[in-house]
């Protein structure tokens, strides 16, 4: 069970499940799960799936490469590199993965030659500097007999940062427009051209190999462009874009030090990018679960965007009696300031503030909501904060009355976390599978 506080959450049987249908997209991402039965090595050919509704794969022989390497960039990458590690055995030269976290049990593998590195996320450190740099000198130094296999993979966008100026650079502009709710595509169109490293900087750095690149995307419509900031991808956004972005959210473009990424195709021809796993891997496992336990699915969304407190309200007005509305996506928190003056924010993340942006809409606008249940969860099971999500229902804003809780104001304060806390709504789960953004359901008995 990966949701850990799964039977206390269960006080009713519309929020089991719920429940359960949250607990079938965990366990259609679960690393070393999807890793043994996408890639599979038999003699020295390496097979290698691409996510489950693509039906293609690629293959590999071994034996037509002198050294072999892994990289890592993102969240989980570590334990996904772990496993491949395992895989590959004594056929793996070597390999370094930044992570926002180290396994602790590496150790366990025989032949593991991998260095692991933990980086600060989501504003970069030195210690990202450091890690950067190591996977770069590993780059620079291959040549056209070595094979590297990469996991690419969600928050490599701040994770990866090739230098002092990048790192000044990224915290600055990370702290404006996050506080603007500038969108993801945005934000990485600015990153890839702060940087030598992403926007295919990678692919460049690591010419002649061959390169196969395993990517993870936590993005809206699977731009691998825009996952980690594409390192290994050939950039279609120019100079000119970040600077066009910069402008629209009034930031001084001398301030800067814009390149333009490669574009020359020489550097891509031994790249080949997958699309490993995605949100679709997690939804459609969902929507097979909602119909066993007897409700009509119906996919709202794979790319839901927006404020993420207005996000799930008009899943919440469409959704039938005996229906699951399912969404995947990305929404924004825009951090607002009252008479120009910051107020003392409290805790939470995108999706505790979508889950309570709907109690707040169903009781403004007099809703029934006894018959539903509504969740929305992140699948690394990190919201800003250790709980992955919450749950919410009638249930909720009883207990929010009879503890004297005022939604509004806490969904003013951005305080969703602390909400949940005191309703006991929170979800918690185990952090062993993919990032693939966020996933939303809305539940509607008869």
């Amino acid at each position: 069970m990966n949701i850990k506080n799964f039977k206390n959450l269960s006080i009713t049987s519309l929020r089991r499940k719920a429940l359960e249908i949250a607990e079938a997209g965990y366990k259609a991402i679960e690393i070393e799960k999807v890793i043994k039965e996408r890639i599979v090595l038999s003699g020295e050919t390496l097979k290698i799936s691409h996510t489950h509704f693509t039906n293609s794969e690629i293959e590999l022989n071994l034996s037509e490469f002198k050294r072999i390497f892994i990289i890592g960039i993102g969240k989980r990458s570590a334990l996904a590199s772990m496993a491949l590690a395992g895989i590959l055995g004594g056929r793996l030269s070597g390999g370094i993965v930044l992570d926002v976290k180290t396994p602790s049990f590496f150790q366990k593998i025989k032949f593991c030659k991998i260095r692991f590195f933990k980086g600060d996320h989501p504003l970069p450190s030195s210690s990202n500097i450091k890690a950067t740099k190591k996977i770069i000198k590993l780059a620079e130094n291959l040549d056209e007999k070595d094979l590297v296999i990469a996991f690419i993979c969600g928050g490599g966008s701040a994770l990866a940062c090739s230098s002092e100026k990048e790192l000044e650079e990224s915290k600055t502009i990370i702290n404006e427009l996050t506080k603007k709710g500038v969108d993801i595509s945005e934000l990485n169109t600015i990153r890839k051209h702060l940087s030598e490293f992403k926007g295919g900087g990678l692919a460049k750095m690591a010419c002649p190999a061959t390169f196969v690149s395993l990517i993870v995307s936590d993005v809206c419509g699977n731009d691998l462009s825009n996952v980690a900031s594409g390192p290994t991808v050939m950039d279609r956004t120019t100079k000119k874009d970040a600077e066009r972005i910069l402008k629209k959210y009034q930031l001084p473009i001398a301030d800067y030090q814009l390149y333009e990424t490669s574009k020359e195709e020489k550097y891509f021809e031994k790249v080949k990018n997958i699309l490993f796993v995605c949100n679709q891997n997690a939804i459609t496992e969902m929507a097979k679960k909602s119909q066993e336990l007897g409700f009509s699915s119906k996919i709202f969304n794979l790319a839901l965007e927006g404020e993420a407190r207005e996000s799930l309200l008009p899943m919440i007005e469409g959704v039938k009696n005996n229906e699951v509305l399912l969404a995947a996506g990305e929404t924004t928190v825009t951090m607002r300031e009252m008479f120009g003056v910051r107020s003392n924010f409290g805790k939470g993340g995108r999706n505790m503030e979508a889950v309570l942006g709907a109690i707040v809409k169903c009781q403004m606008s007099n809703v029934k909501c006894r018959d539903l249940a509504i969740i929305s969860f992140a699948s690394d099971a990190w919201d800003n904060s250790d709980a992955a999500g919450a749950i919410g229902d009638y249930s909720t804003i009883e207990k929010a009355k009879k503890l004297k809780l005022n939604p509004q104001e806490f969904l003013e304060n951005h305080n969703s976390y602390n909400f949940f806390k005191k309703t006991k709504d929170l979800i918690f789960a185990k952090r062993k599978c993919f990032n693939v953004a966020d996933l939303m359901i809305i539940l509607k008995k008869n």
